[in-house]
């Protein structure tokens, strides 16, 4: 329990889901990653950075495919400058939808960068070969 009463009377009132609720919603989680469908990318797996405070941390690495030793790296610290601007009156879907949306616009924009830097990088070094492609789930 919490130090705060509140919070704590608050927390007891909220309705506590069956072991069978949380199974069908695992269960209804799993079969629409199912039907999702495959994407294909030339984005290669990245090299996740190391924990804070190391002097790395925060740079995620993209390497050539074809292992020539090439990487591209983006910042994850300097990828959100932008504050959020969320309406005093907005719902918790409204704010959710908010940030999700977001998210998302940053996931695209740092993919089409990526993206970019992978294809400049092999119009330049590597001119007779296509980035290869890998199915990202």
């Amino acid at each position: 329990m919490t130090t705060d009463t509140d919070l704590d009377d608050l927390l007891a009132r909220l309705p506590k889901p069956s072991p069978r609720d949380i199974l069908a919603e695992i269960e209804a989680a799993r079969h629409a990653d199912e039907a999702r469908p495959p994407v294909r990318t030339i984005i290669p797996e990245p090299e996740l950075p190391p924990l804070w405070p190391h002097p790395d941390s925060g740079f995620v690495r993209f390497s050539c495919a074809l292992g020539c030793g090439w990487k591209h790296e983006e910042s994850t610290y300097a990828d959100d400058q932008e504050p959020i601007s969320v309406p005093l009156s907005a719902s918790t879907e409204e704010i959710s939808r908010i940030i999700s949306e977001r998210a998302e616009h940053r996931a695209a924009t740092a993919n089409a960068r990526v993206e970019a830097a992978i294809r400049e990088h092999f119009t330049q070094e590597h001119p007779d070969q296509e980035p290869p492609e890998r199915t990202v789930r």
